[in-house]
């Protein structure tokens, strides 16, 4: 019986399949061959009927990786014969599949995009497909803040065109959650103690993080900011790191319309805080203001910004809160304190008046006085030891 199946099973299968089979194997063994070649090939894929199609895919999927697969799967794709990301999930072994996917982020790019593609819109397998190219993008980009130079990311712009702006979406997601993953702080105080080294390296080394906002995140900037927004409202949330260069490197190309966004949301986020008498609301809009405010490559004119928006928000608040909210964030702003570790930024919540002064705002500036003077002392002392 089971024979007799398979003699019906494979009753379409023609005398030239076998001959097909070698050629690819041939082909993907062969690193580049001539326009003609390929054309011929391409035809001679064109005889396959529907079970041998099948049939074809399965025996690539089984074939180790060679110098001219990749080509082959190309060709396999166009022929919808085999997709990329059918090779991907047919794939068992996970050090075969990364293999793959890094080589596909470095030269492959209508492969990759293939497999954006399904991530987004195949629901039966979008959460593997989100595990491998996260997986595959977290190794990549682990391997950039170690050496910059691994990489230039030129899949970043094919992508781009190569699929529309819902599963683009999906796709910034990917690298966003991604890119936030590959640090995590202790606490919100490494962030405050961490803020200005973590700037310079954005800009200095991880530049990788810029040229995806210059090119990937491009014209998205403000889904861009809502999503990390949203994300770092989290209680739980520890990825200061990579959540503070995206919005510095947002804002130092960001649009007037951007611009704007990022102010009415620090805005908002003032008159939220004051609201909810939250600490961790407060630290949250005191290290977003200052990421936004470092906009420029002049260290000096990124604290002039920051001092702007602390003297029209905060040295101005009264305008907006009520008695009680101001009071309420002004407590909020004292036990902020013992979180400054920069003496920068704790200068200008010294130097910058809050209206309408009175003995409260006499009192919280005092305990600003005492605890940047223990911040120079200590860092004189760090460097008469160094």
């Amino acid at each position: 019986m089971d024979v007799l199946q398979d003699s019906f099973r494979y009753s379409n299968i023609g005398n030239s399949f076998g001959f097909i089979c070698r050629t690819i194997q041939k082909q993907c063994g062969i690193q580049q061959i001539a326009s003609y070649e390929k054309d011929e090939f391409r035809e001679l894929l064109k005889i396959l009927n529907g079970k041998e199609r099948f049939l074809a895919a399965r025996f690539f999927c089984q074939l180790q990786a060679n110098v001219g697969s990749f080509r082959v799967l190309l060709q396999l794709q166009e022929l919808r014969i085999l997709t990329a990301t059918q090779y991907i999930l047919s794939k068992e072994n996970s050090d075969e599949l990364q293999v793959d996917m890094i080589i596909f982020l470095n030269s492959e790019f209508e492969l990759l995009a293939n497999i954006f593609l399904a991530a987004a819109y195949d629901s039966e397998s979008s959460l593997r497909l989100t595990s491998i190219v996260t997986s595959a993008l977290t190794h990549l980009y682990s391997g950039l803040v170690s050496n910059p130079k691994i990489s230039n990311l030129g899949y970043v712009e094919p992508l781009c065109k190569a699929i529309p702006n819902n599963a683009l979406s999906v796709c910034i997601n990917m690298h966003l959650n991604t890119l936030l993953e590959l640090h995590r702080a202790e606490n919100i105080k490494e962030a405050f103690a961490s803020f200005s080294t973590w700037i310079n390296e954005g800009v200095d080394e991880l530049t990788f993080v810029k040229h995806l906002c210059d090119k990937l995140f491009v014209g998205h900037h403000q889904e861009v900011l809502q999503y990390l927004f949203k994300q770092s409202n989290s209680e739980s949330f520890r990825q200061w790191k990579f959540f503070l260069i995206l919005v510095q490197s947002i804002a130092s190309a960001a649009s007037p319309e951007t611009t704007t966004y990022i102010k009415k949301y620090l805005k908002n986020r003032l008159l939220q805080t004051a609201s909810n008498g939250s600490l961790k609301s407060l630290l949250h809009l005191l290290l977003t203001a200052r990421a936004a405010s470092a906009s420029t490559m002049d260290v000096q004119k990124n604290l002039d910004n920051y001092a702007k928006w602390y003297k029209q928000n905060i040295g101005e608040m009264t305008y907006i809160l009520g008695t009680e909210k101001f009071q309420t964030t002004l407590g909020l702003l004292e036990e902020s304190l013992e979180y400054e570790k920069e003496i920068e930024y704790l200068e200008i919540h010294v130097l910058i008046a809050i209206s309408p002064g009175g003995r409260l705002v006499q009192a919280f500036k005092t305990k600003c006085r005492a605890h940047l003077s223990q911040l120079k002392s200590a860092a004189k002392r760090k460097a008469s030891r160094d």
